[in-house]
């Protein structure tokens, strides 16, 4: 997400770390919206059709109808890209999908193997070696013509690979267990979920597209039917999926996806497409002249290089990037007022009555396109403190502007701790905000500096594996976040 654009001075950043630490350690509401947001607060009312709610000291309204409930206590944890996190329990079944602020809607846990049950245990023995998959023993397994033991050995081969971070070589194995058991429906969803991890959701669509053959009568099937075609950019689709699935069995978190996806939906009818290389461009022809167009697909080019060749990374598929009215972007997106774009696994931009790109535009967009790279590689469980100060230092932003005012708060730890930065920074008032965004900054332009992109990168590539961030981060410098904020002090007051 865009950040705010007001400069952030000494007495601001002292006033507002109060703000700040009652965030993290105060009793919070959890406001649900309709769009698939869910908001932490510290109080909620309503009051004359609208609904007040507070982050810190600082009062926000929204409509009551783009509430979809309010409940006591913090949201709920955003589970791992594709829905999938240790290998602690691969029978629980979530029966909600989320959407994160930089991610794609994530498909809900899917049920897996038993593997503390005397088949499971005898089978991933015998695909072992220590702790290593073993080709040649599935092999075995598939030329002794079991149809089931060879499905059920590759099914957790491949369960086991994407509690490992590795969808890649675990599509691979799903892909073997169809072959030998093509209509079990079980398989067909895991193989999409190990698609939609690696970003390829159009052949997770297709491979849905299956199981919906094979049980068109299937709520489950079908609410993932819909994550798929929707993550694919197939709007349309994805809504008669989940309306398919809402008359068979009625689901809140379908509900509040298929809500969000009607609403897009309205302005994608009004809207055309362009296709460059790597991005695919919607917009409303009569408020969008092709001069316009063109400059900003141009500039996503432009962007879209320098990202990659910074973090030598190429995300898999066409970065879908939609332009509206800020009316528009309001109402669908739910961000906060200070938002100047937002990146939810599609660039929505706010623009109107313009003919060429304002000034401040670039920057957006390379903002918002460096979090296409940042999920791509960490899905997530990214850490926004890191996710937001990579996508500002590829704007290209420093720190130094906050030097004076940030290093002194570093060293005497009154800074926001990082624990506290790992989460949406859509809960802050525009002011928070902007010294999270400066925090977030400061910590990345000093890892680069002292440690390269490619350590960031590394971390990144760990955090995607299911490290925690803090582990990720002391694996690849020895740092925790305590020692990195004294660090990150020494560095600003030190002027190097």
């Amino acid at each position: 997400m865009a950040r705010p654009s007001a400069v952030v001075g000494t007495v601001l950043l002292a006033g507002l770390l109060g703000g700040f630490f009652s965030i993290s350690t105060s009793r919070a509401d959890t406001l649900y919206l309709k769009s698939g947001i869910s908001l932490s607060v510290t109080r909620v009312q309503e009051k004359d059709g609208q609904v007040e709610y507070w982050v810190a000291n600082t009062r926000y309204t929204i409509s009551k109808d783009r509430v979809l409930k309010i409940e006591k206590g913090d949201a709920p944890a955003t589970p791992t890209r594709g829905g999938f996190t240790g290998v602690q329990d691969l029978t629980r079944r979530d029966s909600a999908p989320s959407i994160s602020q930089h991610d794609k809607v994530s498909l809900p846990h899917l049920s897996g193997p038993k593997q503390n049950e005397a088949y499971w245990v005898e089978l991933r023995n015998r695909i072992l070696t220590g702790e290593t998959i073993d080709d040649q023993h599935l092999a075995e397994i598939e030329i002794q013509h079991d149809n089931r033991r060879t499905a059920d050995a590759f099914f957790l081969a491949g369960t086991m690979e994407m509690q490992r971070g590795h969808p890649g070589q675990a599509s691979g194995y799903f892909e073997h267990a169809i072959q030998a058991m093509p209509d079990r429906v079980d398989l067909l969803q895991w193989r999409a979920a190990a698609l939609a991890r690696s970003e390829r959701y159009a052949e997770a669509a297709l491979t849905l597209e299956r199981a919906n053959t094979l049980q068109p009568d299937s709520p489950e099937v079908l609410r993932l039917l819909g994550i798929a075609r929707y993550n694919a950019d197939r709007t349309a689709d994805a809504v008669a999926a989940w309306k398919r699935a809402q008359d068979l069995a009625p689901d809140p978190g379908t509900a509040s996806l298929l809500h969000k996806a009607e609403r897009e939906l309205q302005v994608e009818e009004k809207s055309r497409s362009k296709e460059s290389r790597h991005f695919t461009l919607h917009y409303q022809g009569e408020r969008t002249p092709p001069e316009l167009q063109q400059q900003i697909l141009a500039v996503l080019e432009t962007g879209y290089q320098d990202v990659s060749r910074q973090l030598s990374y190429e995300p898999p598929e066409n970065i879908i990037v939609i332009l509206y009215t800020q009316k528009e972007f309001t109402d669908i997106t739910d961000a906060p007022s200070w938002s100047g774009g937002l990146n939810d696994g599609k660039l929505r931009i706010p623009i109107g009555g313009v003919t060429s790109i304002p000034p401040g535009l670039e920057r957006v967009l390379r903002h918002e396109l460096t979090h296409s790279f940042v999920h791509s590689i960490a899905g997530p469980r990214c850490p926004v403190w890191l996710q937001e100060g990579l996508a500002q230092l590829m704007e290209p932003q420093s720190a130094s502007a906050y030097a004076q005012e940030l290093g002194p708060l570093f060293l005497e730890r009154k800074a926001a701790p990082f624990s506290l930065l790992e989460h949406p920074f859509s809960r802050f008032s525009a002011l928070q905000a902007q010294v999270a965004y400066a925090e977030s900054l400061a910590a990345v332009e000093y890892l680069r500096g002292r440690y390269g992109m490619g350590e960031i990168v590394r971390m990144l590539e760990s955090i995607g594996s299911g490290v925690e961030p803090e582990t990720a981060l002391r694996n690849s410098t020895g740092m925790d976040y305590s020692v990195l904020q004294e660090r990150i002090g020494q560095h600003l007051t030190s002027g190097q």
